[in-house]
């Protein structure tokens, strides 16, 4: 008689399906986003609301044209991304190397604890303001989405 027996997945394996339900949804949702970004073009009117600043200001905001630079990254064109908003690639790659360590991390059952000096949220805010004025200031249109 040929009995096989089915090995069932041990408590520490199904503790670690069940920690990365959370990831594969985020990638599920991310992949879901991107593919639609990809799929319509933001150059076209109507297909996505405008920026609020530029509509009433005329002024670029800091990720005015992050919509352009993702379909443009969707759909394999790095430079075209860099064009439209040269922020959002390298965002991009850093939201990506984070969640890849917290993934890990979630894998190995341990926390994800950022706790940065108080120097550096300072610092990309001001960065980021900084740029938003820049990416206004005439002669400097290579930063401009357009």
């Amino acid at each position: 008689m040929n009995t096989r027996t089915v090995e069932r997945p041990g408590p520490q394996q199904a503790d670690r399906v069940a920690r990365l339900r959370t990831p594969a949804m985020i990638v599920a949702g991310t992949a879901a986003a991107f593919t639609y970004i990809g799929s319509v073009s933001p150059y076209a009117s109507g297909n996505y609301p405008s920026c609020p600043l530029f509509a009433v200001t005329g002024l670029y905001c800091p990720g005015c044209g992050s919509l352009r630079s993702m379909h443009s990254l969707a759909n394999g064109d790095l430079v075209e991304s860099f064009a439209r908003n040269p922020i959002m690639p390298p965002l991009l790659l850093i939201l990506a190397l984070v969640f890849i360590r917290w993934v890990v991390l979630r894998w190995r059952g341990e926390r994800f604890v950022w706790n940065p000096p108080s120097w550096v949220p300072i610092t990309i805010g001001i960065a980021v303001i900084v740029y938003g004025v820049v990416r206004n200031l005439p002669g400097l249109d290579f930063i401009s989405p357009v």
